[in-house]
């Protein structure tokens, strides 16, 4: 049976057709999982724009940091999707580094076949197709998985155009073995009997695509000309055959390679002009071995959170295998050029980054920023489990089997809460269910930043017109003591509007407003409603409107007691805006879930006493939330001493759970408290509560 196995597997592409199954599933799973944050919203936003300005804008590296060629590639995936409505999908959008992550895989696959042999080519494409973080960039709206997969490429096309198969006289011999990388990809990927002028066309055909694809890469990331010594010296190596060096292929690679470097020579004047005004120099090799260690880490099981140990661990697996699979010495010579190759591959786009240091001290600041080499280290993983297994089969094996199964484990922390960059989509249905509970209160919502409007207006105008509810950019650029005299007339303009509840959204505020001095401006003159915080946001609602003539239309589960809970203070009204929460929470503010209730009081007489409200939901062992008390509520801002006999006056605050609350339906009381925290004794029921998992 086994023996029947083998011999299909052999004779077959299923096992690369599985890899590359298995490759798109992971990059297409839950593609919406995580919600467009800052730099996707910025790759949105040069997507969306003229191609030739964007071209323009984003070559020069001024305004923008990366060059223009994924930008465009978005734009005109953008315009393709329109053509079906899905423009503005996050999953369509993103399916675009989902293909690039695939076909990284496929890349892999054939480039590993041609130089190390099918078994460690499988080993190795199923690595990378479960590496946690090659999956996360490949569903990621940003250039870093279509630099790896134009570098991974761009050496594909190089090493077939320079270690050609063995059809013709200027080839080295024909391939006997069936494990031999050539005779695997002969078999797959060329009819046999090429003439010689047949054989040149085709070399100078891959030679090309190589340059496209290497191109594509530097102008998608700068970071990839960090690859080009590597690939350089690779080229070397893969055309010094038998003790010499075959010419013609190697001088056509060469010249690929110098009109790769003549078409990104331009770019890289702007990078070099822009990282010498803007970079601060840093120490050459600082911090180099850490980094190296934590490298490792993001190609393999990156955003872990399993014990120390046991990271450790499986780091120090993975990183015996590679250095196997690289250092043990070689039993032929195919096996010592591909280990060669891995070597340089590897080594020098850290070492050059090491010394370029000097002159950058952000060269190694990012994980991110060399992810072009995660797939080569992968590479040497599967070489040194192959290489092991030849000689000591179980251990080889078991080896292969622990460090696959270790990233696979890895790979659902991916679609973690604990992952989220900006959770802009929290924050905008968050507005939008408050408004769709409180439709005769109109909202205006401001922000803080201009490059921050794209996120927030992606979400919201999914639910909301910006007629309905209007955003509005205040600030540009920071925001110093002496702007505050012009806070106020901005803000007061939205009062204009006729707008009800204010809706502040606040991120990236590093050196726009440290200070908070927006914030303190609101809080002075607009009792806060509430105050949420989505991860790397905080999303604060402020009552522009407290005081009412008569009850204005509330919510279909409103309740109107009507009882006097106070001498002279009556709860005409309540609204829980929240009906069915969780007890759990890790989207808004872990951990515990929050009731929104709405109080609408009515003043009988003028109260000599100030009043504060006290919400809790109760069960039958007691209180299971209680009102979050906050200095700038509606009833410490508008003191009820203050109030005018009449009139209704608007009141709202959350209830913090307790994490532990059982599932079920619970009723939620409102009382009074005055100033000394003496309680009145008239509990009122504002409505239920259903607590749900």
């Amino acid at each position: 049976m086994n023996r029947h196995l083998t011999k299909l597997f052999s004779h077959s592409i299923l096992p690369e057709t599985l890899i590359l199954a298995v490759a798109a599933v992971i990059r297409f799973w839950r593609l919406d999982y995580h919600s467009l944050w800052f730099d996707e919203a910025v790759s949105l936003i040069w997507a969306g724009a003229d191609a030739a300005y964007t071209w323009d804008v984003t070559f020069a590296l001024i305004e923008e940091k990366h060059p223009p060629a994924y930008y465009l590639t978005l734009h005109y995936w953008q315009n393709f999707l329109d053509l079906f409505g899905l423009g503005q999908n996050d999953i369509a959008l993103r399916a675009l580094g989902s293909l690039f992550g695939v076909l990284t895989v496929l890349g892999v696959l054939l480039l590993v076949t041609r130089l190390s042999g099918r078994r460690v080519a499988l080993l190795a494409g199923l690595l990378v197709a479960l590496s946690p973080a090659l999956v996360w960039y490949s569903q990621e709206l940003r250039m870093f998985q279509p630099s790896v997969t134009g570098i991974v490429w761009g050496i594909y096309f190089l090493a077939v155009g320079s270690w050609p198969l063995a059809v013709s006289g200027d080839d080295d011999r024909r391939p006997t073995t069936d494990d031999n990388p050539r005779t695997t990809h002969y078999a797959l990927c060329t009819p046999q009997h090429k003439s010689r002028i047949t054989n040149h066309a085709l070399r100078i055909t891959h030679y090309a695509l190589a340059v496209l694809s290497l191109t594509y890469a530097l102008y998608s990331y700068l970071f990839a000309a960090f690859a080009m010594p590597g690939i350089g010296l690779g080229l070397l190596i893969l055309c010094w055959r038998n003790g010499r060096l075959r010419w013609r292929p190697f001088l056509q690679g060469v010249t690929a390679l110098a009109i790769t470097t003549a078409l990104f020579l331009p770019l890289a004047r702007n990078a070099w002009l822009v990282n010498t005004d803007q970079s601060p120099p840093g120490q050459l090799f600082g911090g180099f071995l850490p980094y190296l260690w934590r490298q490792l880490r993001t190609f393999t099981v990156w955003q872990v959170e399993w014990p120390d140990l046991a990271v450790t661990g499986i780091l120090v697996l993975f990183a015996l295998l590679a250095g196997w699979g690289i250092l043990r010495p070689a039993t032929d010579r195919r096996r010592a050029d591909t280990r060669l190759l891995l070597t340089v591959w590897i080594a020098l786009p850290l070492l050059v980054a090491g010394v370029m240091q000097a002159t950058n001290a952000n060269v190694l600041k990012e994980d991110r920023y060399f992810l072009f080499v995660g797939p080569f280290v992968l590479w040497a993983v599967a070489q040194g489990a192959v290489s092991l297994a030849e000689k000591w089969p179980r251990l080889g094996w078991s080896a292969a089997g622990i460090a696959v199964l270790a990233l696979a484990l890895a790979l659902p922390s991916l679609w973690t809460p604990r992952l989220f960059r900006e959770n802009w989509r929290a924050a905008a249905n968050t507005i939008a269910d408050y408004q769709d509970a409180s439709p005769s209160l109109p909202a205006a919502g401001i922000i803080h930043a201009d490059y921050l409007f794209r996120s927030l207006d992606w979400y919201l105008h999914r639910r909301y017109s910006f007629e309905q509810l209007p955003v509005y950019q205040i600030f540009n650029g920071p925001i110093a003591a002496a702007d505050m005299e012009i806070v106020g007339p901005r803000l007061a303009g939205i009062e204009g509007t006729g707008a009800h509840t204010l809706w502040l959204v606040q991120s990236h505020l590093e050196g726009i407003d440290d200070d908070r001095r927006l914030q303190g401006w609101l809080d002075a003159h607009y009792p806060l409603i509430t105050d949420q915080f989505p991860t790397g946001i905080q999303l604060t609602g402020y009552a522009l409107r407290s005081e009412y003539d008569t009850l204005p239309e509330l919510s279909n589960n409103a309740r109107y007691p009507n009882v006097q809970v106070a001498d002279g203070l009556t709860l005409a009204a309540c609204e829980i805006i929240t009906p069915v929460v969780a007890a759990r929470d890790e989207i808004m503010h872990p951990p515990s879930g929050w009731v929104h209730v709405r109080m609408w009081w009515q003043p009988t007489a003028a109260l000599s006493e100030d009043y504060t409200s006290l919400i809790q939901v109760i069960g039958e062992q007691g209180a299971w939330g209680e009102e979050l008390q906050r200095p700038n509520e509606p009833l410490r801002h508008h003191p009820t001493t203050a109030w005018t006999p009449g009139l209704y006056y608007r009141d709202e605050a959350d209830v913090n759970l307790n994490p532990s609350t059982s599932m079920g339906r619970y009723p939620v009381y409102v009382s009074v408290q005055n100033a000394e925290g003496t309680i009145s004794e008239g509990r009122v029921l504002c409505g239920e509560v259903e607590i749900r998992d």
